[in-house]
């Protein structure tokens, strides 16, 4: 079987990247859940395609959601507000 490896980093929070080539490939989402599965020297991230908390919210596939991109973007700006106004307060 053909697999292709790619090389992610560790960001601050542990967060990673998933490449858009993967995102696109299996359809993944902003908010979606995904499964690890970790075993000897190695960790595998797996696509759960029944997500029963977006089912019983009501969010349908195919509705309209924030970009991954623009999401962390949104976060990053809003983590660098609140440090610049925790240190001007002297935080």
């Amino acid at each position: 079987m053909y697999q292709k490896r790619y090389k992610v980093k560790v960001l601050s929070g542990y967060r990673i990247t998933i490449p858009m080539e993967v995102r696109e490939r299996f359809g993944i989402k902003v908010g979606q859940e995904l499964e690890m599965e970790v075993g000897p020297g190695e960790i595998k991230i797996v696509v759960s395609r029944d997500d029963p908390v977006f089912g019983m919210l009501g969010i349908a596939e195919g509705a309209v959601r924030e970009k991954g991109d623009d999401l962390f973007a949104r976060e990053v700006e809003e983590k660098l507000r609140r440090g610049r106004e925790n240190e001007v307060r002297g935080r």
